[in-house]
């Protein structure tokens, strides 16, 4: 005596039943890694294009020192002289991102993080400049205030360009080339021959 064909049909559905199920959600895991890839890449490349317009305002490390020695030459030489320190630009891209920072990679989050968060403190610090108590402080006051100013902008810079590396390496090689560029930057960095 066989099996009750209405058995075998029972076993057929369900064994096509469990297939689809795992089809299915072998598909759906599958989607969702594209679009978390998507996301990841297409919010690199946003913050990419904003810190690089930053950077290219700052000018770099040379041009805001440069800037500092012709600005406090003259704060030295004219001591009522309280200079213009313009806002700072809004970060559209980072604050639309904030809520969803955690898409990003830990090889690229902790740079991008550490320049927004210089970039905040410099902003904070341009409010502060441009009240009225920056403006009666004694001259030896707002120089040392305005190389400070200077200063931060300089470690955004830097902060920048390694979030800038680390990013394109990102995009071109993933995490491990990433984190092959932190630890070739980290190192020269280390190194003062800068090898």
């Amino acid at each position: 005596m066989g099996i009750d064909p209405r058995i075998w049909q029972a076993i057929v559905a369900g064994a096509f039943l469990a297939l689809g199920w795992i089809v299915n959600g072998w598909q759906n895991r599958r989607e969702a890694a594209r679009r978390r890839h998507e996301r990841l890449r297409d919010s690199h490349r946003a913050l990419y294009a904003e810190i690089g317009t930053n950077l290219d305002a700052l000018g770099g490390p040379d041009v805001l020192e440069a800037h500092e020695t012709t600005m406090v030459a003259r704060m030295e030489s004219e001591p009522d002289f309280v200079p213009f320190v313009p806002s700072e630009r809004p970060m559209p891209v980072f604050e639309g991102l904030v809520e969803h920072v955690h898409i990003l990679p830990r090889v690229t989050i902790d740079p991008i993080v550490a320049y927004y968060s210089q970039m905040q403190a410099v902003t904070a610090l341009v409010q502060d400049m441009r009240g009225p108590a920056f403006a009666s402080l004694s001259a030896e006051r707002r120089i040392a205030i305005y190389r400070d100013y200077i200063g931060m902008k300089t470690q955004a810079f830097l902060y920048g360009d390694y979030a800038l590396h680390l990013i394109a390496s990102f995009a071109e090689g993933g995490k491990s080339a990433a984190e092959k560029t932190a630890a070739r930057l980290s190192s020269r960095d280390a190194d003062p021959s800068g090898r």
